[in-house]
C-alpha cells in the first residue's frame, strides 16, 4: 500500500553503533584551524635583520648573534621605559588595558628571545665536538662549525660534492702509468781453468746497456 505522503521513512540499523555527536559547524573549523597551525614559532622584529626566529640562530654567525642580541636589548629597554610611562598614567593603570597587555606580551617574547640567543652563544663556547676538532686540525675544525651553521641540506650538498671531487682525484691518479726503468738480469758462463765454471750476474738498468767484457 503505497504511503499517502510520499515520504520514505529509513531506520538506523542498531549494528551500526552509537551516533556521533553533533558539533557547531564554525567552532569546529575555529579548533582544526589551531590545531593544524600549532604553537606560534618565537620571533623578533628588528631594525637590521626584519624578522628573526628563534629557530634560525644556529644558522647564525657569531657576529650575526652579537648584533642581533645589542638590538634584542635595545628593544627590551624600550618595551620597559614603555610599560613604566604606562604604568604611571591613570587613565591606563587598568590590567585589562590592551596596549598594557600588548606591551607585556612583546617584553616577555623580547626576554625569551634574549635567553635562546645567550644559550646559543653558551653552547658553541662549551661544544665538546668543536673543542676536540680544535685540538685535532683545521679542516676538521672548519668541517665541525660548518655543520652547525649550514642548514642540513646545504652542509650535506658541500659535502657530497667536496667527497665526489677527491674521488674522481684519486681515479685520476690510479690511471696514470708511472713509467720506470725496469731491471734485466743476465747470466753468463765465463770460462775458467777450474773444473767447475763459475757463473757472474749482472743487472743492468736498461735493456740498452752494453755488457762489460770481464
Amino acid at each position: 500500500m503505497p504511503f499517502a505522503n510520499n515520504q520514505r521513512i529509513t531506520r538506523r540499523r542498531s549494528s551500526a553503533g552509537p551516533t556521533p555527536p553533533k558539533r557547531p559547524i564554525g567552532n569546529n573549523s575555529e579548533s582544526f584551524g589551531r590545531q593544524a597551525q600549532g604553537p606560534r614559532p618565537t620571533f623578533l622584529t628588528l631594525r637590521d635583520h626584519g624578522k628573526v626566529f628563534v629557530a634560525d640562530l644556529p644558522n647564525l654567525s657569531d657576529g650575526q648573534l652579537a648584533h642581533i642580541s645589542k638590538e634584542a636589548n635595545e628593544v627590551l629597554n624600550s618595551l620597559e621605559k614603555r610599560l613604566s610611562d604606562l604604568e604611571n598614567e591613570p587613565n591606563v593603570s587598568n590590567p585589562e588595558n590592551d596596549t598594557l597587555i600588548k606591551a607585556s606580551t612583546k617584553r616577555d617574547v623580547t626576554l625569551r628571545f634574549i635567553k635562546s640567543i645567550e644559550e646559543e652563544q653558551e653552547h658553541r663556547k662549551n661544544n665538546p665536538a668543536l673543542r676536540d676538532a680544535a685540538s685535532e686540525s683545521l679542516p676538521r675544525t672548519f668541517l665541525e662549525v660548518a655543520r652547525h651553521r649550514l642548514p642540513g641540506a646545504t652542509f650535506d650538498s658541500l659535502l657530497r660534492e667536496a667527497l665526489e671531487a677527491c674521488a674522481v682525484d684519486e681515479s685520476t691518479k690510479e690511471n696514470q702509468v708511472i713509467d720506470e726503468p725496469k731491471e734485466t738480469v743476465k747470466i753468463m758462463d765465463i770460462p775458467s781453468s777450474n773444473t767447475n765454471a763459475s757463473l757472474v750476474v749482472s743487472i743492468d738498468s736498461s735493456d740498452d746497456s752494453k755488457n762489460d767484457s770481464i
